[in-house]
């Protein structure tokens, strides 16, 4: 096998990875939104070429993480209209998740969504990163749970375009107190077989985190720049 062959082929193995650690590094904010993605930059964080990069953006674009302008790619910026139309989006799907949910969900899931809630319970000990990133398992594994590949697809790419945003404000404004709340009542009405009650808690949590995220914009006065330069790290 040639060296052209080999490195072809370790492209091709690493190029799921490659997206796996970008998406998380945008989702996480490390590279905030607006953001301007270098390839050579990239190629050397990963340690790869820059064959498996460009896949990696190409899907990113796709899923509306990136955006290609000009001769660049950035990570994708939204506006207030635009995260208002996602929570627009997020009413009409989740709650047709909640009776697929409550239908499959195990002793043993059941005991999963508990676990994630107590850990997020501990985030003065725990820290923001990991609460952010347990919040975003627990729904995404509560939905993909419904076994509906198509409709969990559309509300994992918007969680994840919301995502800087969602952890600017719950950080921001320690609106830990009121999510966790949520996460409680969904996990209780899960755990009663309630569809019903689930969907009315979806609802609620997506209410509340469109309105503080709202309140946290108008009265932010540039701070939502100064969060994302210190997550740039």
């Amino acid at each position: 096998m040639s060296g052209a062959d080999r490195t072809r082929r370790a492209d091709a193995m690493s190029t799921d990875a490659v997206t796996d650690e970008l998406r998380r590094l945008v989702v996480e904010g490390i590279y905030p939104p607006g953001h301007r993605l270098v390839q050579e930059e990239l190629a050397d964080r990963f340690g790869v070429s820059r064959i498996p990069l460009r896949e990696a953006m190409r899907t990113l674009i796709s899923e509306g993480l990136l955006r290609s302008a000009g001769r660049g790619t950035f990570v994708t910026a939204l506006d207030l209209d635009e995260i208002d139309e996602i929570y627009t989006l997020r009413r009409l799907v989740e709650p047709s998740f909640a009776e697929h949910v409550t239908d499959r969900a195990s002793r043993r899931d059941i005991g999963r969504f508990e676990e994630m809630v107590a850990d997020m319970d501990r985030v003065h000990e725990t820290g923001a990163d990991a609460w952010s990133r347990t919040n975003l398992a627990f729904h995404l594994d509560m939905y993909r749970m419904s076994r509906l590949p198509l409709r969990y697809e559309v509300i994992s790419q918007m969680y994840h375009r919301l995502e800087p945003y969602s952890r600017f404000y719950v950080h921001g404004t320690s609106a830990y107190e009121r999510v966790q709340h949520e996460h409680a009542a969904m996990v209780q009405a899960v755990k009663d077989g309630n569809a019903e009650e689930l969907a009315r808690q979806i609802v609620a949590h997506i209410d509340g985190g469109q309105q503080g995220l709202h309140a946290a914009w108008e009265n932010s006065n540039g701070a939502l720049q100064q969060y994302w330069a210190g997550s740039n790290r």
